[in-house]
Order: C-alpha cells, then structure tokens, then sequence
C-alpha cells in the first residue's frame, strides 16, 4: 500500500484483539444461524486489522469463497484512486460509533471493476472496535442512468447533440458572456440542396448524408484549440449548430470554413449510390445587444440566408456593422 496513506498497525497485540473479537462475532453468528448469509447484499465485518467476516453476497461480489476474504483488507480491493477516501472512511468509522457513512467507490472484482455504494457504522461491541460494511453494487445502474441521459440529449438518427440540449448548453455560453464577457460564437449549417438529394437518391441516402455529416463533425470537434467545450448538434432536419464557447468571431468563420471544406471532401455511400454534398454556414457572435441564445441564433440564421443567396457553399459572418 503507498506509504502516504495511514493504514493500520497489524503488530501482535491488534492481532490477539483481533483474534477476540472474531471470537465474540462467531458467537454471535451461532446465535443468528445462517441470517448473514440470507442477506440479498454483500456484508463485511472488519477492524482496523482486515475482514474478520463475509457473507455469500460478498463472495459472489469479489469472485472468491467467503473464507478467502478473511484476513484480507478492503483496501486491498479499492481501486488505486480511490485509496485515500476509503482508507479515510474506514478510519473514521472504527473512531467514531454514532457515525454512518455512504460512499461510492471503484472495487477491483477479477480482472474488472465494480462501482459500488459501501455504507459503513461501527458496532457496539467492546474491544476492539468492528465496522459493519454493507456494499450495493450500483454499476450496471449508472450506465443505465448515463443511458438513459444520453438519450435524452442527442439526436436518435445521428447521435449528435439535440436542439434541446443545443438550447440548454447555448443559455449557460449567453449567461456567461454577460458574466464576463467570456466569447461566444454560433455557426448555424445547413446542407445545401438537401431536398434533392432525398428526391434524387432516395430518403435512406438522405439519412445517410446527416450521419456521415455528424460522424465527420464528431472527428473534427477535437482539432478546434480554440475552443475545448464546443458543440455540434442537430436542430431540425438537415440544420446543425456549432457552438463555439471562448471562440471571437473571425476565428470561429476559419474553423466553419475549414469544416465547411472537410464536408464539401466527404464521399457518402447509400447502397450502391456515391455521392457527395456541400453546407452552407452563418457565423454570428455574442454582443452587449444580445439578450438571450435565440437571439444569437437567428442571427447566425440571418447570415446562414446571406451564405445561401449568394451560391452556397460558403461561410459568412454577421456583424453588427454588416446588418446583413
């Protein structure tokens, strides 16, 4: 164990009252029989030497027979970087009787590891002092909850961000621009001449094309330095966004623009059909006027008109100075 962590002192005399208060708790298993073992959740007895006690439960849970724990530590079991925390936990509970703490730690079971919730209250026992451990293992719970959240905030055919989500995340940038005036910019996409693809190759290829659209905005997110919280997200049917937090104006038209060129590159296949498509681009930045995110966007809506009428596949910048 690292050395910075205050584990426990495992000299002779903390063993024999180790060994005294196993012998008090096998008393007390005799009397309940098998109760601890009925128990539909992992239970750990432990002092500040190891585990005097694991039921069934707890055997299933770490992939070992219930003796094999014995004599362990939990500890031995915490993910590295979760050591301090439940080193700290187990210290406070063998001090301090009345206290009942919960947390959720990483615990290594195999060659994997668990999430698990681990509630801790020491007993009255006399001696040596015995902290009860009961373990709920929360992981397939917290990706169903990650799941289910992640569906509500992206876009089923493309995985994309969602106009809601879009919404939400541009409300916190606008509140913070007028915060302090931290930048915020938004390029509104569209595809060009979208109805014609669905009219020409058919509603499938379509779909394809906004797919492979979010898959190439995905892999392009990263590369934007100015900015680590951008955003791609789907607003209606074939618009995006791109939210561009931290981003002035004139550096968030040259990322556009080099989207813009990154689409206008793309091959899509549909079937045996190959095609290709191009987006048009508005760029508009926060301004003192600004009161909310849709107003920032129709902005960048106004622009995205402007890039249309005057042949697509381009990017354009509304300004104040413009009035486009």
């Amino acid at each position: 164990m690292p050395s910075d962590i205050d584990l426990f002192n495992l000299d002779q005399s903390g063993f024999d009252a180790a060994a005294l208060s196993q012998s008090s708790l096998s008393d007390a298993q005799d009397i309940m029989g098998v109760a601890f073992d009925a128990l539909p959740f992992p239970l750990l007895f432990h002092t500040n030497q190891g585990i005097l006690y694991a039921n069934t439960e707890a055997g299933t849970l770490f992939q070992l027979e219930p003796p094999a724990l014995v004599g362990k530590h939990l500890l031995d079991h915490v993910a590295t970087e979760d050591q301090v925390a439940v080193s700290t936990m187990l210290q406070t509970g063998l001090s301090h009787p009345e206290r009942k703490t919960s947390m959720e730690v990483l615990l290594a079971v195999g060659a994997s590891e668990r999430l698990c919730r681990i509630t801790l209250v020491r007993l009255p026992w006399a001696g040596n002092p015995i902290i009860q451990l009961t373990i709920v293992d929360v992981t397939d719970q917290r990706r169903a909850e990650a799941s289910l959240r992640q569906l509500t905030i992206t876009d089923e055919l493309t995985g994309a961000y969602n106009r809601r989500h879009a919404f939400y995340e541009g409300s916190l940038y606008t509140e913070a621009y007028k915060k302090d005036d931290t930048p915020f910019t938004v390029a509104a996409i569209d595809i060009d001449y979208f109805k014609k693809v669905n009219d020409t190759f058919g509603h499938a290829a379509g779909d394809q094309a906004l797919i492979r659209l979010s898959r190439v905005a995905h892999n392009f997110l990263p590369t934007i330095r100015t900015s680590n919280s951008s955003m791609f997200a789907r607003i209606g049917g074939e618009e995006f966004v791109l939210l561009l937090p931290g981003t002035p104006l004139t550096p968030a038209a040259a990322i556009s623009d080099r989207f813009r060129r990154v689409v206008e590159s793309m091959q899509i296949e549909s079937g045996d059909v190959k095609f290709q498509i191009t987006v048009s681009v508005g760029v508009s930045t926060m301004s003192s006027t600004d009161d909310s995110f849709e107003t920032l966007l129709a902005r960048a809506d106004s622009a995205l008109y402007c890039a249309k009428e005057n042949g697509r596949n381009r990017v354009m910048k509304f300004a104040d100075e413009d009035r486009i």
